[in-house]
């Protein structure tokens, strides 16, 4: 707050291999801790926008979803706006629409917007291009309503990289989308 800050992004890791084996909590000590610091964000002023790390791996129902209802709970409460980052850490999200949880895509989209009321504007999609279907889950994650999708330039950044901003721009394009 005292450098002026607007917003700032909190790693809010969602899937049982982080919460029990990087962060050795449980799934409520490790809710309880994030929700406290987005209060404490809210509480100075600061809009937060909370990362969901590794959701491709992540208990859906049973830990995401009751997370995100929390923090929308607190966001309203405070007037203040918090942007949700669904993050396929390992890059295991697959652009299918008949595809399970954790791993759908449009499933993961569509379940933050209508299961924990995630407005589109404050939705957004980060993914890693492991298995080369990061343009395709983008892709997807904006035709399905996340307003925003992290890119990089020609894909380059953490590990085997992101979405590339020219492939994904392009393969819109070419479905029709006025970009």
């Amino acid at each position: 707050k005292d450098l002026g800050m607007k917003e700032t992004g909190i790693l809010v890791s969602c899937s049982d291999y982080h919460i029990f084996y990087k962060l050795k909590m449980t799934r409520r000590e490790a809710m309880e801790h994030y929700l406290s610091v987005v209060r404490e964000c809210l509480e100075t002023g600061v809009s937060p926008r909370c990362h969901l790390e590794d959701i491709t791996r992540a208990d859906f129902y049973g830990f995401v979803v009751p997370f995100v209802n929390e923090i929308m709970d607190i966001s309203a409460d405070a007037g203040i706006p918090v942007k949700i980052r669904a993050c396929d850490t390992m890059g295991y999200g697959v652009p299918y629409t008949e595809v399970a949880l954790p791993r759908s895509v449009a499933g993961i989209i569509y379940g933050l917007q209508h299961y924990s009321g995630v407005p589109s504007e404050m939705l957004e999609w980060h993914g890693h291009n492991d298995f080369y279907k990061a343009v395709a889950n983008s892709g997807t994650a904006w035709l399905y309503g996340a307003a925003s999708v992290n890119c990089s330039l020609l894909g380059i950044g953490e590990r085997t990289g992101n979405t590339d901003l020219v492939t994904l721009a392009m393969n819109l394009y070419s479905q029709g989308v006025d970009l």
